[in-house]
């Protein structure tokens, strides 16, 4: 078997390198942590094209949408360059256009989303290291 990649794992290695880069941020630190919850919730109440309108008109772009870049191995969308998928409005914009395709890519997301959560509340505020 080629390419057999556990899905499971990559979202867990994500959502830890969300983490990580938040914690990288000494004085934005609880934005970021608060960040992961606002951007949960609106994955959830008002979906994935609202989840990336949101981080990117807070300025979060860098975490909250180039740690996720990965979603594209297992979320592919046509008319978006395959071998450089960039999670940008263009790949938002053509993944609304296939309904499963989008419900997989918002479920997977919201894994990574409350895995940092759990992750990020082992973060002390003073220090950055983990508890």
């Amino acid at each position: 078997m080629e390419n057999n990649i556990n899905i499971e794992a990559e979202l867990n290695k994500m959502s830890f390198e969300l983490v990580q880069a938040i914690k990288g941020k000494e004085n934005e630190k609880s934005k970021y942590k608060n960040a992961i919850d606002k951007s949960l919730g609106v994955l959830m109440n008002d979906g994935v094209y609202a989840y990336y309108i949101y981080v990117v008109s807070e300025g979060l772009k860098d975490v909250f949408i180039d740690k996720i870049q990965a979603l594209t191995t297992f979320v592919e969308v046509n008319n978006v360059n395959k071998n450089n998928s960039e999670l940008n409005e263009e790949y938002f914009q053509e993944l609304s256009k296939d309904l499963g395709k989008l419900l997989f890519f918002r479920e997977l997301l919201e894994k990574v989303l409350v895995y940092a959560r759990y992750h990020a509340k082992t973060i002390k505020e003073g220090n950055g290291k983990n508890e």
